[in-house]
């Protein structure tokens, strides 16, 4: 049996779950569980809820505070990809949208920014399981929702799948998509550019078990910042990553929107699972990985 849903206003966007089991019980408790982790996971990353255990903590700047293991996992990972991307990827870059939002920042501004980005935002201390001692550092403001959708994304359909008899989880959440269980799906990517809902999608990809987002100016309305510089970049491009999981497909794909392409095919070219679709303008750069999981068959779109 299959079960499809269509929900809006879920983490400020809209969530599409594909979920299949033997009965109908087993696919109402693998929706209610999916669900439920999701409204979980909201209440210790959103920057939106007041009591969340993110806002609880910024504002403890300066004292050890400890933390849940999914507040731990999720600012290891940070870590990782702001290491790994050499800084395209920050949860400070916040802080420059809020400035740039005001209109161009002068450069003494803008360059004190850039110089508090390069210093510990904050000490992970503890065990790599379990509840760990953090102590934020920085008067920046953070956002972790390049990384945090991803997160929950994985979460959530991780959640379903543990319940007995469900075979398959395809969940979409914001153009995070995650695929779980037997078999495949294939699922369309949005046009750069395109912001009607029935525009076809430019292709398809085809995941099992795998993970895939799509980042770019269309999603967000607004110029890129590349965190290393604080400057705009291309309101043209729109990067597609495929990835073992959506926290790494969510963070990557942001990363790859300010790097250079030939920074971005050097960096995918050296981690394990990871394809990208890099569109702009007239360039179309994909990698032999990505290429390997086109497909052509109509599915749902990111």
């Amino acid at each position: 049996m299959r079960r499809q849903r269509h929900l809006e206003g879920v983490l400020g966007t809209a969530l599409e779950l594909q979920i299949v089991a033997d009965t109908e019980a087993q696919l109402g408790a693998a929706e209610a569980a999916l669900l439920a982790e999701v409204d979980r996971l909201e209440g210790v990353f959103s920057r939106y809820l007041p009591g969340s255990e993110l806002n609880r903590w910024q504002a403890r700047r300066g004292l050890p505070t400890t933390v849940s293991a999914d507040f731990a996992a999720l600012l290891s990972r940070a870590e990782h990809f702001m290491t790994l991307t050499g800084g395209a990827f920050h949860p400070a870059a916040d802080t420059l949208a809020r400035l740039w939002q005001r209109g161009r920042p002068d450069a003494g501004t803008l360059q004190g920014v850039l110089e508090q980005m390069k210093e510990p935002l904050w000490t992970l201390e503890g065990g790599p399981t379990g509840a760990r001692q953090v102590t934020l550092h920085t008067a920046l403001s953070l956002n972790f929702n390049a990384l945090a959708k991803g997160f929950i994304t994985d979460a959530a359909a991780q959640a379903a799948l543990k319940v007995p008899g469900v075979r398959q989880v395809m969940l979409n959440i914001g153009g995070d998509v995650r695929h779980l269980g037997q078999g495949e799906v294939s699922v369309g990517l949005e046009a750069p550019g395109q912001w009607a809902d029935n525009w076809p999608p430019v292709g398809f990809v085809t995941l099992s078990n795998q993970a895939v987002t799509t980042s770019g100016q269309m999603h967000r309305g607004a110029h890129l910042l590349d965190p290393r510089t604080g400057q705009p970049t291309s309101a043209e491009r729109t990067v597609s990553v495929i990835a073992p999981s959506g926290a790494e497909s969510d963070a990557l794909s942001t990363a790859l929107c300010v790097l250079e392409v030939s920074e971005c095919l050097a960096l995918v070219g050296g981690l394990e699972g990871v394809g990208v679709r890099i569109g702009e303008g007239r360039l179309l750069a994909t990698t032999t990985f990505w290429q390997q999981h086109e497909g052509h068959t109509k599915a749902t779109d990111t």
